[in-house]
């Protein structure tokens, strides 16, 4: 499971919007990864976020010059490490390739979100039950049902529920930053 102090050195080491910023630049040592490197990948993804997953097309990995990684499927980023998290990114859960618990907010906090913004609790309409605290979540629109964002929840879905304000979800990749338009 994922802790606090993987979210403060991201911070730390990234900045707030660290993320965003870093992938401006190009990947360096880009490389295909060997097939017992993807069994790796896999592994650690079945036991990060308890799926079964088999990738069977080549996987691209490179380094971000603040030390992003990027694992990039036929040339979509897929998995994104930022220091000891390892999420998947928006196309990949928009393609099958990995599922999270969800956590649904009203059409009022989708403009923000897709600026970078934290999700608050007053914003939230609808939680899974399965959502723990420091465990990776979608943040997902209200009307469409789309995917918004993957993020960090700080609290768990009976606290979300519970709760009228605060930050309920720490926001690491959206729709419109560096990762969502890679090529």
């Amino acid at each position: 499971m994922l802790n606090n102090l993987c979210v403060v050195k991201a911070e730390k080491r990234l900045g707030f919007n660290g993320c965003v910023e870093a992938l401006r630049m190009k990947l360096k040592n880009r490389h295909f990864l060997r097939d017992r490197d993807i069994k790796k990948l896999e592994e650690e993804l079945r036991g990060a976020l308890g799926e079964n997953f088999s990738i069977q097309d080549k996987v691209e990995f490179g380094i971000m010059k603040d030390g992003v990684q990027l694992y990039l499927v036929n040339g979509v980023p897929y998995f994104i490490r930022m220091v000891d998290l390892l999420i998947p990114s928006l196309k990949a859960i928009l393609n099958g390739a990995a599922q999270l618990p969800k956590v649904t907010v009203d059409m009022g906090a989708v403009g923000f979100i897709t600026k970078g913004a934290d999700v608050m609790v007053p914003g939230i309409v609808r939680v899974d039950d399965n959502v723990k605290q420091f465990s990776l979540v979608t943040v997902m629109d209200e009307k469409h049902n789309k995917p918004l964002a993957v993020g960090l929840a700080l609290m768990d879905a009976e606290t979300i529920k519970n709760s009228s304000k605060g930050p309920a979800v720490k926001n690491l990749h959206y729709v419109g930053d560096t990762f969502w338009s890679f090529e």
